[in-house]
C-alpha cells in the first residue's frame, strides 16, 4: 500500500469543515504510507477555498478542489477524480477522526486484504447540548472483532468513515450515482454493487470517528426524515443495482409495511405515559412507510439544494 487519499466532501459548514481538516492532518502512526488529504468544496460560490487555503498552508499534502454543482454524488465523485492515492478514505465534513484512524484502517485492510474497510461512527451533540437518545440514529456500531468480515453487513455501512481500495472499487468516471444527488443513497448504492461483484468488506473496530450533530438535527422530527429516507433506500438499491431483484423489492415492502403498521400503533399506545419510547416506535414506523413509499415522488432531499444533512 503506497498512498492513501482522504476526501473531505463540505458544504457550507465552514466550522466543522475546520475541525475534520485538523484531525485528518493530525494522524499519526502511518508506517511508511503518504497522505494526502483532499477537501471537495461543493457550494456555488467556493466559500471554503480561503479556509482550506489558509489552514493547509505550507501542508502540500492538503489540496483543495472546488466542486461547484450542488450534490453529494458530484462531490464524491470530484475528489475520487483528482486523488492520486492507491486507496481513498472519505471523512464527512462534520467528522472528527481519531489521530489512529488511518493507520487501523491501513493494518485491517492489509491483514484481511478487503476491497474496502469501515469503521465506527460515535455520534455527538455539536455545541452544549447532549444528544442523549438520538445518538444511535446518528452513529455506526456494529458488534464484531477487529478485521471480521462485514460484506453481509453492506446495508448498514457508508462511506461516512470508510477507505476504498480505488482500482477495485472507484473504477469509473462516475462510481457514485449522480441521479442520488439531492436524497442521498448513492454510498449505499454503490455498496451494492460492489457486493454483486464480489467484493469483500472488513471491520476496522478501532478506527474511530466521531459525528457531531448540529443542534438543529437533534430533534424527533428530523429523526423521523431520516428514517424514512433509509427505509426508502434500502429498497430503491436493489431497483438500482440491476435487473432481477423485484423479489426483494417486495419482500422489504412486506416488511416496511409491518413495521409502519406495528410502530404507529405502538407509538399510540406508548404516548400517553412512555414519551420517549413511543418517539422511538415512531421513528421506525417513517422507516417502515419509506420503504413502501420508496419511488422517487415521495424523496425527501438531504442534500444538495434541499436540507444540508
Amino acid at each position: 500500500m503506497d498512498a492513501v487519499s482522504i476526501v473531505i466532501p463540505t458544504l457550507n459548514r465552514p466550522a466543522s469543515l475546520m475541525r475534520a481538516l485538523a484531525s485528518a492532518r493530525a494522524q499519526a502512526g502511518l508506517g511508511g504510507v503518504s497522505l494526502e488529504i483532499l477537501v471537495v468544496d461543493n457550494s456555488p460560490d467556493a466559500n471554503a477555498r480561503a479556509l482550506v487555503i489558509a489552514a493547509g498552508a505550507g501542508d502540500p499534502a492538503v489540496r483543495y478542489l472546488s466542486a461547484p454543482r450542488p450534490g453529494v454524488a458530484n462531490a464524491r465523485n470530484a475528489g475520487v477524480g483528482a486523488a492520486r492515492g492507491d486507496w481513498i478514505a472519505f471523512l464527512d465534513d462534520d467528522e472528527e477522526a481519531a489521530p489512529d484512524w488511518i493507520a487501523r484502517l491501513v493494518a485491517v485492510a492489509r491483514t484481511t486484504g478487503a476491497d474496502a474497510v469501515f469503521g465506527p461512527v460515535e455520534a455527538r451533540a455539536d455545541g452544549a447540548g447532549d444528544i442523549g437518545e438520538l445518538a444511535p440514529y446518528f452513529s455506526r456500531r456494529i458488534d464484531r472483532p477487529d478485521a471480521a468480515d462485514v460484506t453481509d453487513l453492506a446495508a448498514y455501512l457508508g462511506t461516512n468513515n470508510s477507505m476504498f481500495a480505488r482500482g477495485r472499487c472507484l473504477a469509473g468516471d462516475e462510481p457514485f450515482a449522480t441521479s442520488l444527488n439531492e436524497t442521498g443513497g448513492e454510498d449505499s448504492l454503490l455498496l451494492k454493487r460492489l457486493v454483486m461483484q464480489g467484493r469483500r468488506f472488513a471491520w476496522a473496530a478501532g478506527a474511530g470517528v466521531t459525528e457531531w450533530a448540529a443542534a438543529r438535527r437533534l430533534n424527533w422530527a428530523y429523526v423521523r426524515k431520516r428514517k424514512f429516507l433509509s427505509g426508502q433506500i434500502r429498497v430503491f438499491v436493489h431497483r438500482m443495482a440491476g435487473p432481477g431483484q423485484w423479489g426483494r423489492i417486495l419482500m422489504w415492502m412486506a416488511i416496511g409495511l409491518a413495521q409502519c403498521v406495528g410502530g404507529g400503533l405502538a407509538a399510540l399506545a406508548l404516548w400517553p405515559f412512555a414519551r420517549t419510547r413511543a418517539a422511538r416506535a415512531l421513528a421506525t414506523a417513517y422507516g417502515g412507510l419509506g420503504k413502501v413509499l420508496w419511488t422517487p415522488r415521495f424523496r425527501p432531499a438531504l442534500y444538495g439544494s434541499g436540507l444540508v444533512s
